[in-house]
């Protein structure tokens, strides 16, 4: 029985991962620095602050590791703050879960102050009992952020759902133990391996919100 809810922020709730797609290049360009190739491969699944540390160890910056966190944070404040709309299905499910009782927690990529102004511009922050940024907690490739968000909410891994578009993060919060539901987003590679993986799959958040709660 499903319990809690834990949703990625960007390409899962957020259309927004266009603006990560490019903002290595954009961080990179503003400092008239040519991006060698393959970099959106190499920070997709990094934190911003492990991306930080990456562009100083790759580049050879002489910005310290907090001033480039500072410019990636400045460069992404805009989407978040007046631009990424939300994907489609969004309220609806979160209002099925409030209807529910099923807590739900945020685990994301983005700043935490960034991720809740997102929540509140776009009017579904009162669904939120957490956030939880892996700028505290790691990247995806590790379980922590999930398991403790779950802990946070008080329930396990069985009793949690974790609504990703990111094929790396299904597979790790599936290793954990917990029921994974994927959505379609451009910016995963790999779909169809997306699909099989995941416990649950839609191509919007309205088919998981039916697949899964109207069963």
């Amino acid at each position: 029985m499903i319990k809690t809810a834990i949703f990625d922020l960007d390409g899962t709730l957020l259309d927004s991962t266009g603006m990560w797609e490019n903002l290595g290049e954009r961080f990179l360009k503003s400092l008239d620095i040519v991006p060698k190739d393959g970099l959106r491969d190499e920070i997709w699944d990094k934190s911003l602050p492990e991306s930080a540390a990456f562009f100083k160890r790759e580049y050879a910056l002489a910005l310290s590791e907090g001033e480039i966190l500072a410019r990636l944070n400045e460069l992404s404040e805009s989407v978040y703050t007046n631009d990424a709309p939300l994907k489609s299905g969004v309220k609806r499910l979160l209002g099925s879960l409030q209807m529910l009782e099923i807590k739900c927690a945020l685990a994301t990529a983005a700043d935490k102050n960034l991720a809740e102004a997102a929540l509140a511009r776009t009017g579904i922050l009162e669904h939120f009992s957490c956030i939880f940024s892996c700028s505290e907690h790691g990247a995806k490739t590790s379980p922590v952020i999930f398991l403790k968000a779950a802990e946070l909410l008080g329930t396990n891994p069985r009793e949690t759902v974790v609504f990703e578009d990111s094929l790396t993060a299904v597979q790790t919060a599936k290793s954990a133990g917990f029921i994974t539901a994927a959505v379609f987003d451009n910016s995963e590679k790999k779909p169809d391996l997306l699909r099989d993986v995941a416990d649950f799959y839609g191509e919007n958040l309205d088919e998981l919100r039916k697949l899964i709660f109207l069963r």
